[in-house]
């Protein structure tokens, strides 16, 4: 089962074919002249029964309408011993179907990984081996420039992938803002997970100072400041609600204490009653319920009252 990380990479993949072109000719220095490309499909399961499915696959071609190339995308987070056997099916598969030259593109966050996925796959024939192309996120360029990035956005998240800066992480913000809101927010999701805590607060603070907001952005911080508000109401009922457990906790003491004067002594005075109701000390209370109920005279009452004005 293909892990949520794995799964997000792919994605970028998917939603955008220019991406693994532009990859391979910024890090890997290999270019195909192309008009447009298309997203084909990634399966090459052949008449056996193994399955055999890229992560993503894209078409090259010219304005004439043939394909120039294609470029297998293969997002590599572990060693997985049997993609040796399957990449070359893979890229003969494909080959054969399309009839141009192929790529195969292994991208790999980890160093581990992308050396091994690096390593030539010897089929046995004399002088036929692949040798797969593999690009680590520290290899993904630094951009800072939106222009750069405007017709190709993901190439914008992996480059904050690569480098969690501020204004790495701005301009990708920038370049994904006109993007239908449910590929908008997993990139935003991307962005933000990259940063560290006192980065992705400066981003957002950054964001808010946007006097151009989508309706993506302006949906995105109304969510945040009702989720916001609802816990900011949420600390409230719960400091409200321990208020006024200690208030009835007091009122309760209080309750106590005059119930005992009103039994020790014939009439309780008004001085009295405020003295009690003045105190919000529950220890002072708790203390003077104590010797108010082993008080048994009025004038060892009277005392008890006085060390309590009187402390």
């Amino acid at each position: 089962m293909p892990s949520p990380p794995h799964e997000a990479l792919v994605e970028l993949f998917r939603n955008c074919g220019e991406l693994a072109p532009r990859l391979l000719e910024a890090c890997a220095q290999i270019a195909f002249r192309h008009d447009r490309v298309d997203q084909t499909s990634i399966d090459f399961s052949q008449v056996v029964s193994t399955e055999y499915r890229a992560d993503s696959v894209v078409v090259l071609r010219d304005s004439r309408e043939p394909p120039v190339a294609a470029i297998i995308v293969e997002v590599q987070l572990g060693v997985d011993a049997d993609k040796k056997y399957s990449w070359p099916v893979y890229v003969t598969t494909l080959r054969a179907r399309l009839r141009c030259p192929v790529v195969l593109l292994v991208v790999s966050p980890a160093p581990r990984i992308a050396a091994w996925a690096r390593a030539p796959i010897v089929l046995g024939h004399p002088g036929f081996s692949l040798e797969p192309v593999v690009i680590q996120l520290a290899d993904v360029p630094r951009i800072t420039d939106l222009a750069a990035v405007q017709h190709v956005p993901e190439l914008a998240v992996l480059s904050v992938m690569a480098h969690p800066e501020l204004d790495v992480a701005t301009v990708a913000v920038s370049a994904i803002i006109g993007l239908p809101e449910d590929q908008a927010r997993l990139y935003l999701d991307l962005i933000m997970a990259a940063l560290s805590p006192s980065l992705r607060k400066a981003l957002e603070s950054h964001m808010q100072g946007y006097v151009y907001q989508s309706e993506f952005a302006r949906k995105y911080y109304s969510q945040g400041l009702e989720q916001g508000r609802e816990q900011g109401r949420e600390q409230g009922r719960e400091q409200g609600r321990e208020q006024g457990r200690e208030q009835g906790r007091e009122q309760g003491l209080h309750t106590a204490v005059l119930a005992l004067l009103a039994a020790k002594l014939d009439t309780v005075t008004d001085d009295q009653r405020a003295a009690v109701e003045t105190v919000h000390d529950g220890g002072a209370l708790t203390e003077l319920i104590g010797a108010l109920g082993r008080a048994t005279t009025a004038s060892e009452v009277r005392a008890a009252l006085a060390v309590l004005r009187n402390g």
